[in-house]
């Protein structure tokens, strides 16, 4: 009869093990996936905690085999514990998991709402909400706040040029770079058709046509695109308007307007120019 409580309990322990090894895999995939270093380091410590129990799980499996005359109830008891700890510890290491996965698809979803699907950056929507909320910062701790609106001179002859293929590769390669060369605070977002919107916060006035110089000069010099066929080259030039938060202009709908008067006289103006707002 002890024999058997003892093999009972020893089958317990074991799949408690395989339970507790299971679990160490999915781990170690969290591990791999996370980006959060402090995170990586927690998970790191449960890895080495499951390992350790493994362990012991198996020592108190080999005294339960090798001391068989001291079995009790509290013996069977622990089997129970230590079998459902390690079911636990499974359980734990799935949830976690499939949770990380849930979160990055929440997170993909949430960046693919916000995003221009050809451009690659922000898109209307987020911008109507930032613009509204770095107006009020603006405002509320009176912060200066620049607009610019750049847009493509003459877009539609490389479309019937080059074919729209070409026009989407320019409209892509062009956000990419002026990513690049604004500053991590600036929000950039197509505005529509091939205006790029760019919010600078806490930029005054003269900061705001520094920046739309540099990137109108660096556009300017830049290949945009090649064509594949021909290995002709895209090259391409921007206007640029500018508007600032002021005593004139006291809201988006003003600021938004105010840089498309300027963008339309810069390119009233010849074109591949800077201009800003009057006020």
């Amino acid at each position: 009869m002890h024999f058997s409580i003892v093999i009972f309990e020893i089958f317990l322990i074991g799949v408690g093990i395989v339970f507790l090894v299971r679990a160490f895999f999915p781990i170690q995939q969290l591990i791999l996936e996370l980006n959060d270093t402090s995170l990586q380091k927690r998970w790191k410590v449960l890895s080495l905690l499951i390992l350790f129990f493994v362990i012991s799980y198996a020592i108190f499996a080999l005294n339960l085999w090798l001391i068989q005359e001291l079995l009790n109830p509290l013996s069977i008891v622990a089997a129970l514990m230590l079998f459902g700890g390690g079911v636990f510890v499974f359980l734990v290491g799935q949830l976690a998991l499939h949770t990380m996965s849930d979160v990055k698809k929440i997170a993909l979803l949430q960046k693919e709402s916000i995003t221009d699907g050809l451009m690659g950056i922000k898109n209307r929507r987020y911008f109507e909400g930032r613009l509204h909320e770095e107006v009020a910062h603006s405002k509320r701790y009176k912060l200066p706040l620049s607009l610019m609106l750049l847009d493509v001179d003459h877009f539609k002859m490389i479309n019937d040029t080059y074919g729209h293929k070409a026009g989407d590769d320019v409209l892509k390669n062009l956000s990419a770079l002026i990513v690049k060369m604004v500053r991590d605070s600036d929000v950039v977002a197509r505005y529509g058709g091939e205006e790029i919107a760019i919010i600078a916060p806490s930029t005054p006035k003269n900061e705001a046509e520094f920046l739309a110089e540099r990137l109108r000069g660096a556009i300017e010099k830049t290949t945009i695109a090649t064509i594949d066929t021909t290995q002709e080259v895209i090259q391409v030039t921007v206007s640029i308007g500018i508007s600032t938060l002021g005593p004139v202009v006291q809201d988006r709908d003003a600021l938004v307007e105010e840089a498309d008067n300027a963008l339309y006289a810069a390119k009233s103006q010849g074109r591949n120019k800077v201009l800003s707002s009057r006020w």
